[in-house]
């Protein structure tokens, strides 16, 4: 099941007095690239985030934002800097006077800061604990991203399985003429040397020699073959359940060269119309599938 390379997801957690908000989003990228916005009690544990993140994502470009609240709770109580608090309150009283506003400073005010509350490293059980709620939420968030992607992912499927089936009939088509192509071409080539030559002087031999040659370069039955194995790999690497962005650009690839090859030999108006087509299925998966994980 192919799973998109875009998404949102939302997790949260409360234990005690510690509640933990996460948000992650994730866009395009060749790898995954995990860019988490962490409040300074989580500083720490930035590289444990960071690895909860990459083992539900394989690719895409990561940005996440972890925010702590804290609330009363007189059997998990919250250390606070009583100094730092004395200040900030200070600061907001003369915030108030320079500005002329009139109404008191209110605990919303105050809660803000984030340096009010003591995490110090000292306290390392208030710190583990933060981070165990903080892990919770950030799983939550990566879980509900991942749903969210897999569900893009089956619409992106869907697409991709339709434009498969486009190219499988353009190349019946091209394969339906091929061979009065060739045939076309064996008696235009026959009649333009008995134009050229008198009759007496046409080799026969030497006509089916050069229809020989020209039916060679313009054999295109090879490339259809690729072209088949190529749409049938496709259509399986569909079907898996592992991450299949980079075969599927691989397998595109070598889609593109043989229809090249096919446009090039083609000299006729039916299967060149085709050959535009296929390209343009092509570059219209090719930019589905730069969002597929």
């Amino acid at each position: 099941m192919l799973e998109s390379m875009t998404g949102y997801g939302r997790g949260e957690h409360t234990s005690g007095s510690i509640r933990v908000t996460t948000e992650i989003r994730s866009v395009n990228n060749r790898y995954c690239e995990v860019t988490p916005k962490l409040p300074p009690q989580l500083q720490p544990f930035e590289q444990q985030i960071k690895d909860i993140v990459q083992k539900g994502i394989s690719r895409g470009k990561i940005s996440m934002t972890i925010d702590i609240e804290y609330h009363a709770d007189d059997t998990d109580p919250v250390p606070v800097r009583e100094d730092i608090l004395k200040t900030r309150l200070k600061t907001l009283e003369k915030i108030k006077s320079v500005a002329g506003i009139s109404e008191p400073v209110t605990l919303d005010h105050l809660l803000v800061f984030d340096e009010l509350f003591d995490v110090s490293a000292k306290d390392s059980e208030l710190m583990q604990k933060q981070y165990q709620v903080a892990e919770k939420a950030v799983k939550q968030a990566v879980e509900e991203l991942v749903q969210m992607r897999r569900s893009e992912g089956k619409n992106l499927q869907k697409d991709l399985e339709e434009r498969i089936e486009m190219l499988k009939t353009h190349c019946k088509d091209v394969s339906a003429n091929e061979k009065s192509r060739i045939e076309e071409a064996r008696k235009k080539m026959s009649e333009r040397l008995t134009q050229l030559l008198d009759d007496s002087r046409v080799d026969e031999d030497r006509i089916e020699q050069e229809i020989a040659i020209l039916a060679d370069r313009l054999d295109i039955s090879e490339e259809l073959v690729r072209m088949d194995s190529h749409i049938t790999y496709f259509g399986e690497s569909l079907q898996s359940t592992a991450s299949q962005g980079k075969k599927l650009n691989f397998i595109l690839q070598e889609m593109h060269r043989e229809i090249n090859t096919i446009g090039s030999k083609a000299h006729s108006p039916e299967i060149s119309r085709s050959v535009v087509e296929m390209k343009e299925i092509v570059e219209n998966i090719r930019e589905q599938i730069q969002n597929i994980a």
